[in-house]
Formats: C-alpha cells, sequence, structure tokens
C-alpha cells in the first residue's frame, strides 16, 4: 500500500463531507464489485455488494439521518489496508436528535487501486485487532 491509498480515503471523506451523497461522486475510487460491511447489513445478514448494493447502502443512511459529517481523527496504511479512525456526527431524520460517535474502517484496495472492500467498526478497537494493532 501506499501514501497515495491513504490520500483517496481522505479524498473520499471530503467529498462525503461536502454533500456528495451520490455513488456518482464516488465511482472513481471503488471498484464495480465492491463489497461493504457495515452495521446496516448486519441488519440485512450480508454485506452491501456492487454499486447497486452501494446506493442501497446510501438510501439505508439517509432514511435514518438527515446530516452525517466524518471527522478524520487518523488514516494510516496498514498492510495491504487503509483504516480510517473518526468521529461522525448524525442527526436522525425523525428525531433531529445529534449523535457523536468513534468509528472506524478498514478499506482494502484491488489491482487497480480502488477499493474493492470496506469494513465499518462500531468499535475502534475491533477495527485495530483485525489488523493485528493495538490502540
Amino acid at each position: 500500500m501506499s501514501q497515495e491509498n491513504v490520500e483517496l480515503v481522505r479524498a473520499l471523506t471530503d467529498r462525503w463531507n461536502t454533500g456528495a451523497r451520490d455513488l456518482s461522486a464516488f465511482q472513481r475510487y471503488i471498484d464495480p464489485a465492491c463489497e461493504l460491511e457495515s452495521p446496516f447489513s448486519s441488519l440485512a445478514g450480508e454485506p452491501y455488494r456492487g454499486y447497486e448494493g452501494l446506493e442501497r447502502w446510501l438510501r439505508d443512511n439517509d432514511e435514518q439521518f438527515s446530516e452525517w459529517q466524518i471527522e478524520a481523527d487518523d488514516v494510516r496504511d496498514v498492510d495491504d489496508h487503509v483504516i480510517l479512525i473518526a468521529t461522525v456526527t448524525a442527526k436522525g431524520r425523525q428525531s433531529g436528535l445529534v449523535l457523536r460517535f468513534p468509528v472506524a474502517t478498514v478499506f482494502t484496495f484491488g489491482s487497480d487501486r480502488r477499493i474493492w472492500r470496506a469494513r465499518i467498526y462500531m468499535e475502534v478497537d475491533e477495527a485495530l485487532n483485525a489488523l493485528g494493532l493495538e490502540e
């Protein structure tokens, strides 16, 4: 992996925070056969797969939250992965309740340098342990 992949994850985060919520804003970074594991996918029992799955994840996110910002606390290269440790601030669509919580996402890149797998962890320690790291 390289610093380029770290910068790609930073660019994705920046695009998200500027309000880019349609898949076309992210396709140049993401492999068409990508797989995303998130807390929402655990409800469905399987990861979101491909661009269609990512569209569904974006809709699921939008149904729950009217706002969602990601503050990158740490982005680093770990072997063949990049880990993003962040603080999310989200506003519930129905409740209006503002939530602020830590999250970690582990990205894996394909040979074309696009993301082909991402896993969102609600527990930072779990993500670090998955990569053989300690906080």
